[in-house]
């Protein structure tokens, strides 16, 4: 055999060595086409080892619509996480023999806790998967918090909090693993999971760049911190509807008696009250139920009347810092149902809440003035004839006055001001909401600022020293840097488990997020701010957990950073604030307006605009609070400044001289 003949076998043996490689690398069912909707997750796990086909008449078939068995899962869970097979003398069961393939990998599953027994000594290896057994399995295998996730709503019909698998269920849809049905509003939990469907559930519990799109940012399903108050039924057998109609049966979800209470989302005018039933929204009819406080306590009759004095909150709770649910303006009438301490428990619009007593006045009722001198009889003075209206002439326009020489505003000699940011400020006698009132002060009125100490600022105006709470201040520095010794919080949005919205296999939202904070905090910094980051790392810090940290390092704004995704003709910036009425509206918004322009100026993108929007993080807090997002990873273009070192310097930059901007004013 020639040297040509015998290199150009080898040539070909190697070739045909690759070739099987790359088949394999690429593996192809017969009966998993390419258009198949799970092909892409099948070849994933065929690759890790975790899958494998069936070869029937010479074919290597999948069999994607075949049942998924417990025995199978137990196999696959075991392989993709990583762990090995549990050998063991003994069975555990009486239907899995000892040293066999299974068995291995049925003894580990149940060790850790993926898998229950079927029935009593029985594992069930060849009874098929049902999809609430299939949410525990990969909660426990993935180590998805259950507990976390159990405490939100889902929003299938068919799963109610008292399901047993609840909290797995909501574990894997808060997780992006599954949206239940077609429709998205029933998970089918008894429903058997096919080998198919089973693959794309372990591959998206496997690695974020199958996962579904989070179902909530910021939020937008409800759960009980949402609710402005409750409602409690005042007659039995009453209908809770899916839609506020009581056009037909069609639309009751169920029935409630005289004293339940549910939490209460929206008071419709055509008498609705929008509710929480259940998991889910729903309706009752307002004639039929009592208003009830957040705290539990009940609107029953109304005790008296008082005036507002000028501008005054309407409060979630007996707390100035607690969501502001309205405002009575001018001299409003206030109907008040109880008193509690400092506060009047009341409603408007039929919405419970309270309001401070310090804030209004008793309405004084005065005598009617009888000008009759003859009137003892009741009979009219002019023998029961329409009294003829006297002729009033009108004086004539006075002479114009000469207008009096403008009053120079009072020198403020302190390094920082205040500008009030709300109409009515109390200057309280101590650092107290509860402590006595010297006088007010409206929106725009400047203070001189002498110490602040948590959040309490000890100020001066027209010779009068208290304390304002700094969080219906804008603080401006006379002197130097606008935001030194400002406190602000920065908020680089998702984190941990949580990557955000995702492109690809190495594209997070919770990476470029966190890149952008910490370089708008260097920049804070060196102008002498105190920035607080409600992350550092890869953390997963919940809404809550956000809110409450902006709180309690006692910030005076609020910056929470994020991208987004949609499709990918959707470009560019947008910046929200709060939609739900609160006191520091304008300030929201004269924030999200200045970093909004900066950025599209300083890194070219479309203005999307400032928008309201009650995402979780802005509705939560009373301080200046805005949520930015800087553009779309789904768009091509956006994308490349998203992922750029240059243009994260560039959205830094401008966030940066957009809180500068704020303070300016």
């Amino acid at each position: 055999m020639s040297f040509k003949k015998v290199s150009l076998m080898l040539i070909v043996v190697i070739m045909s060595m690759f070739n099987i490689h790359n088949v394999y690398a690429n593996a192809r069912f017969a009966d998993v086409p390419t258009s198949h909707g799970a092909s892409e997750e099948i070849n994933y796990l065929v690759n890790l080892g975790v899958i494998k086909g069936y070869t029937e008449n010479g074919k290597t078939i999948f069999k994607p619509n075949a049942p998924v068995t417990r025995g199978q899962v137990a196999k696959m869970v075991v392989e993709a996480t990583g762990s090995k097979p549990l050998v063991v003398q003994k069975s555990s069961f009486s239907d899995v023999q000892v040293g066999t393939e299974l068995s291995g990998y049925v003894e580990r599953a149940i060790e850790l806790g993926y898998f229950s027994a079927y029935s009593p000594g029985k594992f069930g290896p060849n009874v098929p998967l049902t999809r609430d057994e299939m949410s525990k399995v990969l909660v426990s295998a993935f180590k998805l918090d259950a507990e976390e996730y159990g405490k939100l709503t889902v929003p299938f019909t068919d799963i109610k909090p008292t399901h047993a698998y609840y909290k797995y269920i909501a574990a894997i849809y808060y997780s992006g693993i599954t949206k239940g049905d077609t429709t998205g509003t029933k998970y089918n939990a008894t429903e058997i999971v096919k080998r198919s469907q089973f693959a794309s559930f372990i591959a998206r519990a496997k690695d974020e760049k199958y996962r579904l799109d989070l179902p909530v940012k910021g939020v937008t399903i409800p759960n009980a911190t949402d609710a402005i108050g409750q409602v409690r039924a005042t007659t039995d057998n009453l209908n809770v509807r899916s839609s506020a109609s009581s056009a037909n049966a069609s639309n009751i979800l169920g029935k409630i008696n005289t004293g339940t209470t549910l939490h209460l989302y929206e008071v419709s005018a055509n008498g609705w009250l929008k509710v929480a039933y259940e998991g889910r929204y729903a309706y009752i009819s307002k004639d039929y139920a009592q208003l009830v406080a957040i705290d539990g306590q009940a609107l029953s009759t109304v005790s008296k009347e008082v005036k507002a004095v000028g501008e005054v909150n309407l409060y979630k709770t007996r707390d100035v810092n607690s969501q502001t649910m309205g405002k009575f303006t001018g001299e409003a009438t206030i109907k008040v149902y109880g008193t509690t301490g400092n506060w009047y428990l009341t409603e408007q619009n039929g919405i419970p809440g309270y309001v401070r007593i310090s804030q209004t006045t008793d309405i004084i009722v005065e005598p009617p003035t009888d000008n009759n001198d003859n009137s003892g009889e009741g009979e009219p003075n002019n023998g029961g004839e329409e009294e003829t209206p006297p002729v009033v002439t009108p004086n004539p326009d006075p002479e114009p006055e000469t207008p009096p020489t403008p009053v120079e505003p009072p020198t403020l000699n302190t390094k920082t001001i205040g500008s009030a940011t709300v109409d009515g400020l109390h200057i309280r006698q101590s650092a107290s909401g509860s402590s006595a009132s010297l006088g007010r002060i409206n929106r725009g009125t400047l203070v001189e600022v002498h110490s602040i100490s948590g959040n309490w600022a000890n100020v001066t105006h027209n010779g009068v020293t208290g304390y304002v709470h700094k969080t219906y201040l804008r603080l401006i520095n006379q002197t130097g840097s606008k935001i030194a010794g400002r406190i602000i919080v920065i908020d680089p949005g998702h984190g941990g488990k949580d990557p955000g919205t995702t492109h690809g296999k190495t594209i997070q939202e919770k990476e470029i997020t966190l890149k952008v904070s910490n370089l708008v905090k260097a920049k804070l910094e060196a102008s002498g701010a105190i920035v607080k980051m409600t992350r550092t790392g890869d953390t997963y810090p919940s809404l809550q957990d956000r809110v409450d940290f902006a709180k309690n390092n006692y910030g005076e704004v609020f910056v929470s950073i994020h991208v987004n995704s949609a499709s990918s003709s959707a470009k560019g910036t947008e910046t929200y604030y709060s939609v739900t009425s609160n006191d520091n509206e304008k300030e929201d918004f004269a924030l999200a307006t200045a970093v909004n322009t900066q950025i599209v100026k300083q890194a070219n993108m479309n203005n999307r605009g400032v928008k309201r929007v009650d995402y979780y993080v802005v509705k939560g807090l009373i301080m200046p609070a805005i949520l930015v997002e800087l553009g779309f990873v789904s768009n091509a273009e956006d994308r490349n400044k998203l992922t750029s070192d240059k243009y994260a310097e560039i959205f830094a930059q401008a966030i940066y001289d957009g809180i500068v901007e704020y303070y300016s004013k």
